[in-house]
């Protein structure tokens, strides 16, 4: 697209970037995302991950809400994790080895001790 395109002839995750772009354009210090990728195709989606990533680079912080821990693990370098509204796990990227971390740690909270072969996100910072 171009600077000249009509933003309701854009595709969603072009959509996405338009609204990126402007925080980045008012000058946003904390640009706060949830579940951005909700609905894209694949492209769609990448182009938001783009979009996120020169954010990032600009020395911008995002506050990026998903549930596809696949793509956030992706994009971020620090997690939060919450359960019930509050704070469960915080760790930095160092910390967690993969998304399948931080996945397994979820679902240890959602059934503690329930499932076999689970373990919390080494080096981790749990909260009760």
């Amino acid at each position: 697209f171009t600077p000249h395109s009509i933003v309701g002839q854009l595709s969603g995750g072009e959509r996405q970037g338009v609204a990126i772009a402007r925080a980045i354009y008012k000058q946003a210090e904390l640009i706060i995302l949830d579940e951005p990728t909700t609905a894209l195709s694949l492209t769609e989606t990448a182009k938001v991950f783009h979009f996120v990533r020169q954010v990032r680079a600009s020395g911008r912080s995002i506050l990026f809400i998903g549930h596809n821990i696949h793509h956030v693990f992706d994009i971020a370098d620090r997690f939060v994790v919450l359960d019930r509204g509050k704070v469960a796990l915080t760790a930095d990227r160092s910390e967690v080895k993969s998304a399948d971390d931080l996945i397994n740690f979820m679902e240890e909270i959602a059934h503690p001790g329930g499932l076999p072969g689970l373990h919390e996100a080494g080096g981790a910072e749990q909260r009760a």
